[in-house]
C-alpha cells in the first residue's frame, strides 16, 4: 500500500482517507485501539462483540 499524506487539526484530529476506510470497511462510529509504539502511533479497529459497548462508553463520555 502506498502511504498516504494526513494532517492533524487543531483539535488533534486527523481524517483516514476514504480509500483506506472503504478498503478496511470502517463506518463512522468506528471505534479503535490506539497504541503509541517506538515508531509512532498503532491504530487497531476493534472487531469484537464488546464494541458496541465500548462506542456506547465512548459517547457517553462526550456528554
Amino acid at each position: 500500500m502506498k502511504p498516504k499524506v494526513v494532517q492533524c487539526d487543531k483539535r488533534g484530529q486527523i481524517v483516514i482517507p476514504k480509500s483506506i476506510r472503504d478498503e478496511l470497511n470502517i463506518e463512522e462510529g468506528a471505534a479503535f485501539w490506539m497504541y503509541k509504539t517506538k515508531d509512532g502511533i498503532f491504530l487497531e479497529k476493534i472487531e469484537s462483540p464488546s464494541e458496541k459497548k465500548v462506542k456506547s462508553n465512548i459517547k457517553s463520555s462526550k456528554r
